[in-house]
């Protein structure tokens, strides 16, 4: 997956929140899509948005209709954003330093079904400390290719694509959130 798939990644990413983390699931429509975008555009880190649907998700009264769009999180994500932006304006944060955490730790705790791809990943985490980054492309193909027999992923992804709206079943979103699934699924980390 190039650079050129970010907005997928982010869209797909948070998708997958809601249904990991409350079982939330509905169809995903052009304007679910258009919000999820604009917050991708607006570059809403993935942690505000996230800590905004939960907030959102633990007060809703159980009285309430059940989360069927996006648009109940805005006001929140709005809100949290700007709070965030006025917090960081004129800071440094640390997050590369953080992020170099995160590939050690993942390759220290090496999943044992990735055992075929471990030299793969320990290139790449050595490239990724002398540069602070890594180009994961090739790996992450070689990933999705491993796993296009996987019941369960294939399970999961026919269910998303089934959710979404018929103008965004494109092979390229399949594509990310078959993807995002086997890192969250390994807790794989950034090397970008």
């Amino acid at each position: 997956m190039t650079a050129d798939n970010d907005d997928y990644d982010y869209i797909i990413r948070i998708i997958q929140f809601l249904e990991r983390q409350f079982a939330i699931r509905f169809f995903i429509s052009s304007k679910d899509f258009d919000i999820l975008y604009r917050w991708w555009e607006k570059r809403v880190p993935y942690t505000v948005v996230s800590a905004a649907l939960r907030r959102v998700v633990e007060r809703r009264s159980p009285k309430k209709p059940p989360i069927a769009s996006f648009s109940v999180f805005s006001r929140e994500v709005r809100r949290d954003y700007q709070s965030f932006l006025n917090l960081y304006i004129g800071r440094e944060r640390g997050e590369l330093r953080d992020e170099r955490d995160q590939v050690k730790t993942f390759l220290s705790k090496f999943p044992e079904p990735l055992d075929w791809i471990r030299a793969d990943f320990e290139r790449l985490g050595a490239e990724f400390a002398r540069n602070g980054r890594a180009d994961a492309g090739p790996v992450h193909e070689k990933l999705l290719r491993h796993f296009q027999d996987d019941s369960e992923l294939n399970a999961k992804c026919e269910w998303f694509m089934k959710n979404l709206a018929p103008a965004l079943r494109r092979p390229e979103i399949e594509a990310k959130y078959r993807l995002n699934y086997l890192l969250h699924k390994f807790s794989i980390p950034s090397f970008e």
